[in-house]
């Protein structure tokens, strides 16, 4: 995951432009009567200075699509406008746990590989036509067959999802539609960590005839978009985006829509900081902004009291090239990792907010050691005698790769690693490449070693270990080649474990092996995500993961403000 920073234009008329188009594919009254609002509150409304249960948010970056399968970046608008046949629930001791989305039940086979799911009775999509048991064999389908699908490694452990991903077949073998409700999906291996992963904003449930009718367009409009959750879009430009509530949508138990509309407006950091400090925004996602702001104004005496705070679950890292010079040597790689000040990196790029990680696994994650932290320490003088062992390396440059177009802290970030890693006598460069560049050779397996940052798609260890090191083909196209075939086994037969400690005690094995005895990569740190509160805004819970995405229905509005 992994947000924002494309260009954007016409912010004047962002802030001017008041249209509202319903949404959704050629509708179709298949579906209940749409609930409506009081027409006579609509009119008071309108002489008030502020829409009564209007949020108003800005994105730092347009949007391009709402094809969930096309976009890994922008999760936002997937999160609200489809459901998920889970979703992520918050304990009140800050772990997490399942919740139903569109299945009300489940069962899985004694060998862990067939899944049955049962679907709500009353879901339908924005356009009125009714959530089937089909439109969810049609969604995993097109996630491994679409050309240019982004998400096919949420479908790839279905049985028979290589023979859709070649092309061989367009029937996906192991998804069966048992009536309008009822659906199986049958694994090629056993997976523990598949519900989790249904609850991502990758395994939205589309609707078939949506899609199929809006063809290359679906996604790309107001009018081509529709999906089952509580929310529609209304208005989709390069400096607008306007969501309303899905007058379909039947809430869940418990659950309590303050938010009626919610208006987004695309604009440059500054205007953001601006504009939700004279009061024209209902609540501010810090990360957005210059960092010195937030430290100067945001963590004053003045705004503590609506200030909240939550842990990333994340890991940023350095991915060291393992079969390239000097890093083949398992040594440079540890002095790489115990020659960097990760905490001064830490300060002085996030104003302390975060914790430093010592391994694969962020807090917050399902799998998360404390055994494993703690014992990757800042020891310079340990590291340049490591590298006083292998002469030979201080004659090779070690090349730390930029992305051109990537943030200033992050190329300060690289030039800090630069100077930690040069005062233990390596010979180190930041080289920049265009992110085309950058990109095939990472795939191709020739950087030498980059920053990287990876947030939680689903709450499971396998999300990270497995990304990065589940296969031969996965570490090659993080320029990581790692290469011991025993340990990635190990690593790809861990997912199949069903004894869930078992399980997890494995993927802590796995990582010591990894981090801190063979040194593939160099944890740094996770970071905390800030939030401001506007006026209007009562109480708000950031995503589970810390992401700059939410859940409109988190935000809970003030009594006058609803």
């Amino acid at each position: 995951m992994r947000h924002y920073l494309r260009s954007f234009t016409a912010i004047l008329l962002a802030l001017t432009v008041l249209i509202c188009v319903f949404s959704g594919c050629a509708r179709k009254e298949t579906g209940p009567e749409p609930e409506t609002e009081n027409s006579e509150a609509e009119d008071e409304v309108s002489r008030g200075p502020i829409e009564q249960g209007l949020v108003r948010l800005a994105l730092s970056d347009s949007v391009s699509t709402m094809d969930v399968h096309k976009d890994t970046e922008d999760y936002m608008l997937p999160l609200n406008i489809y459901e998920r046949l889970f979703d992520i629930r918050v304990n009140e001791d800050g772990s997490t746990g399942l919740s139903y989305g569109l299945a009300e039940a489940w069962s899985v086979s004694g060998d862990g590989r067939t899944y049955r799911f049962t679907l709500r009775d009353d879901a339908f999509f924005s356009d009125g036509t009714k959530v089937r048991a089909s439109d969810v064999a049609f969604t995993f389908t097109r996630m491994l067959a679409l050309p240019d699908s982004q998400q096919t490694d949420f479908a790839d452990m279905i049985l028979g999802a290589a023979e859709v991903m070649n092309g061989s077949t367009d029937t996906l073998k192991g998804v069966e539609v048992i009536d309008e409700r009822n659906i199986e999906v049958t694994l090629s291996k056993p997976f523990s960590g598949y519900l989790y992963q249904l609850a991502t904003p990758s395994c939205s449930i589309l609707s078939e005839k949506c899609v199929t009718e809006a063809g290359d367009e679906f996604g790309l409009s107001a009018e081509t978009t529709a999906g089952s959750g509580p929310y529609m879009v209304t208005e989709f430009t390069d400096s607008r985006i306007v969501l309303e509530k899905n007058p379909y949508y039947h809430p869940h138990e418990g659950e309590e829509l303050t938010v009626r509309r919610a208006e987004f407006l695309i604009l440059a950091p500054a205007l953001i900081d601006r504009m939700f400090r004279e009061g024209g925004l209902d609540l501010l996602d810090v990360n957005q902004i210059n960092p010195d702001v937030v430290q100067k104004v945001y963590k004053s005496s003045e705004w503590a009291d609506r200030l909240i705070s939550k842990n990333r679950v994340e890991v940023q890292y350095l991915m060291l090239n393992v079969e390239a010079a000097p890093l083949n040597d398992v040594r440079i790689r540890k002095a790489v990792q115990m020659g960097i000040d990760r905490q001064r990196i830490l300060d002085e790029l996030y104003n302390g907010d975060g914790v430093l990680l010592d391994g694969i696994f962020p807090r917050g994650l399902i799998g998360f050691s404390g055994e494993n932290q703690g014992w990757l320490r800042y020891d310079p003088d340990e590291a340049r005698e490591l590298v006083s062992e292998v002469p030979e390396a201080q004659n090779v440059r070690l090349e730390l790769a930029a992305n051109s177009e990537s943030s200033t802290r992050t190329i300060r970030m690289l030039e800090m690693i630069r100077d930690d890693l040069a005062a233990i006598g390596l010979n180190v460069s930041v080289v920049s490449y265009d992110d085309e560049s950058r990109m095939y050779l990472r795939r191709a397996g020739r950087l030498m070693a980059y920053t990287g940052e990876w947030s939680a798609d689903f709450n499971d260890p396998d999300n990270f270990i497995y990304t990065f090191f589940g296969s031969r083909a996965k570490t090659l196209s993080r320029s990581g080649n790692f290469s011991d075939r025993k340990v990635i086994s190990r690593i790809a037969a861990a997912r199949t474990i069903q004894n869930e400690e078992e399980r997890l005690a494995e993927y802590a094995d796995l990582e010591r092996i990894l981090v801190k005895n063979k040194a593939v990569w160099v944890p740094l740190f996770s970071t905390d995500h800030l939030f401001v509160l506007g006026e209007r805004v009562e109480s708000f819970t950031p995503f589970w993961a810390g992401w700059s995405s939410l859940y409109l229905k988190d935000i809970v509005l003030k009594p006058d403000a609803r």
